[in-house]
């Protein structure tokens, strides 16, 4: 018997470049798939909880393939939470045939399921701060996972995120990967992120983050 094809809830796919992270500035084609388990204080993506029906779209694996920029070489898997989504590993592995895929996962899911998918593929994995009300939902075996190539991502929304984070990377048991920190758009200064980077020797290979897709256009612009 023919297996079925796996569908998915598609909230947009879209080409343009990468906002932040380590390929910030280059072009990719974006995957945004519905519904998120985390309800964060300062999210932007609020439509892709997929609440309602007209939230999204119901593609199989094959035409979301056929959305994919064949130009590129890279696509961002992005959410919501993408891998809440059935079948997720089958589409990760088609986009990693041809494309370097990074996965935008928020750190409540366990992402021992999809760590031998390795060719072509990295984490963008977010650590949820004290002001996103969300950093109880984190599992914190995920970050003790990541290899140097994935990234670890901080979005800083006052001081006691910033302690709370630097805490946090001098607990890790593991070699720290990639490090992006961010503000909060428009709600923290980015000089108090420069400053803790020169002075505390954990964050001495980290990077400060902008949301390059908010500079450009309107932050509230969604599809860029």
């Amino acid at each position: 018997m023919q297996a079925t094809e796996p569908t998915f809830k598609v909230v947009e796919i879209f080409d343009s470049i990468e906002g932040e992270g380590k390929r910030a500035g280059a072009l990719a084609t974006f995957i945004r798939l519905a519904e998120c388990n985390l309800r964060c204080s300062f999210c932007d993506t609020t439509y892709s909880f997929g609440e309602s029906a007209d939230a999204y779209q119901i593609m199989t694996l094959e035409e979301i393939l056929t959305r994919v920029n064949p130009r590129f070489s890279f696509v961002t898997l992005t959410g919501g939470e993408p891998l809440l989504a059935p079948h997720v590993d089958r589409l990760i592995n088609r986009l990693a045939e041809n494309y370097q895929v990074n996965i935008e996962t928020n750190g409540s899911v366990d992402i021992t399921p999809f760590i031998d998918i390795t060719r072509n593929v990295f984490f963008t994995i977010d650590y949820k701060l004290p002001s996103s009300g969300m950093t109880d939902k984190m599992r914190l075996e995920n970050y003790e996972k990541l290899a140097l190539h994935d990234v670890l991502k901080f979005v800083v929304g006052d001081d006691n995120d910033l302690q709370h984070m630097i805490n946090f990377l001098k607990q890790l048991k593991v070699s720290v990967p990639r490090i992006y920190i961010g503000a909060v758009y428009n709600n923290y200064p980015l000089q108090k992120i420069v400053a803790a980077m020169l002075k505390n020797p954990i964050l001495v290979d980290a990077n400060l983050q902008l949301q390059f897709h908010k500079i450009i256009w309107n932050p509230e612009e969604r599809g860029v």
